[in-house]
């Protein structure tokens, strides 16, 4: 991760890669406070809980919801976020 990008930042830039994350893909932050971030801002992310591989729990797989326009929201939201025009 670049000392110029935020964690919300990778976060998002993941899911717009068309990547599937859960909480603990990132062993530097708990990305759960993110995604709740990045659904306050009206992007739909699409949420699918799967039972956890080394115990009898289970954890939430996220996604971008892969709409035309909730791209085009993910994409303004990142451009704001890094400061670029939207």
């Amino acid at each position: 991760m670049s000392t110029k990008q935020s964690y919300l930042i990778v976060i998002l830039m993941e899911l717009l890669a068309g990547n599937t994350l859960t909480s603990s893909d990132k062993s530097w932050v708990n990305t759960n406070q993110y995604f709740r971030t990045i659904k306050e801002n009206g992007i739909e992310l699409v949420e699918v809980w799967k039972p956890n591989l080394t115990n009898r729990g289970r954890h939430k797989e996220r996604r971008l919801n892969q709409t035309i326009e909730n791209i085009k929201r993910a994409e303004n939201y990142l451009k704001s976020l890094q400061g670029t025009k939207v």
